[in-house]
C-alpha cells in the first residue's frame, strides 16, 4: 500500500474540435439568399446568367437594392416562392439583328421592368463593351415596376450595363466590372 500527498492525475477527456465553418443553407423562403457556393461544370459567357447583386468586392454582402426590388416585385406578383423573378443575361454567339449593331453577337438581358436586347464586343484580355441601343429596351409593366426600389434598381442596373468594361468567370460566377465604380455586377450561372 503507497501513500501520498498529491492527488492522482487525470487524464483530460479529449474532445474533438468544432468545425471551423459552418455550411449555411438558404432558407426556402429568403428570396434574397443564393448558394454562392462553386459549382461543379464548365462555366463560360455564354452560360445562363441570373443577376445576384451589386457587390462591392468578391465575398462583400451585397447592395440592399437588389433584394428590395426583389421583395418589391415578389410581394406584388403573387408571392409565389416556384416562380421567384430571377433578372437573366444571356450572351449569344450569333449575330444582332439590330441595325446599329451590324455584325456584333447579341446579348438578352430581361429585368424586373424591361427586355434589354443590345450587342457586345468581348476580347481574349476579358475586357468587353455592351451596347443598347434605345431602340432595344421593350418596357414590361408589372404591379411593381412604380416602386421606389425597382425604379432605382432599373435605372442602375441599365447604366451599368451600358458601361461595363470587363468580365472574369470564376467556377460558376461572372463578374462585369464597370467603368468608374468600386463594386461590379455579381452573377450566377443557372442550370434550368
Amino acid at each position: 500500500m503507497t501513500f501520498s500527498c498529491i492527488p492522482e492525475i487525470i487524464e483530460p477527456e479529449i474532445i474533438d474540435p468544432l468545425p471551423l465553418a459552418v455550411e449555411r443553407k438558404c432558407n426556402p423562403k429568403d428570396i434574397c439568399c443564393f448558394d454562392l457556393g462553386d459549382q461543379v461544370g464548365e462555366f463560360n459567357l455564354f452560360s445562363n446568367w441570373e443577376f445576384i447583386a451589386f457587390q462591392q468586392r468578391k465575398g462583400s454582402s451585397f447592395d440592399n437594392l437588389t433584394c428590395k426590388a426583389r421583395i418589391a416585385v415578389f410581394a406584388l406578383g403573387g408571392k409565389n416562392y416556384d416562380a421567384v423573378f430571377r433578372v437573366m443575361l444571356k450572351f449569344e454567339k450569333s449575330s444582332s439583328a439590330l441595325n446599329s449593331c451590324v455584325g456584333l453577337p447579341h446579348f438578352e438581358l430581361r429585368t424586373f421592368s424591361n427586355e434589354i436586347k443590345g450587342c457586345y464586343a468581348a476580347k481574349k484580355d476579358q475586357t468587353i463593351q455592351l451596347k443598347t441601343p434605345n431602340e432595344s429596351i421593350t418596357y414590361l409593366h408589372g404591379p411593381a415596376n412604380t416602386t421606389l426600389p425597382v425604379l432605382a434598381f432599373e435605372q442602375d442596373i441599365l447604366a451599368d450595363i451600358q458601361n461595363v468594361e470587363s468580365y472574369i468567370i470564376e467556377s460558376n460566377k461572372l463578374y462585369l466590372s464597370v467603368k468608374g465604380k468600386s463594386y461590379k455586377l455579381l452573377f450566377v450561372a443557372r442550370k434550368d
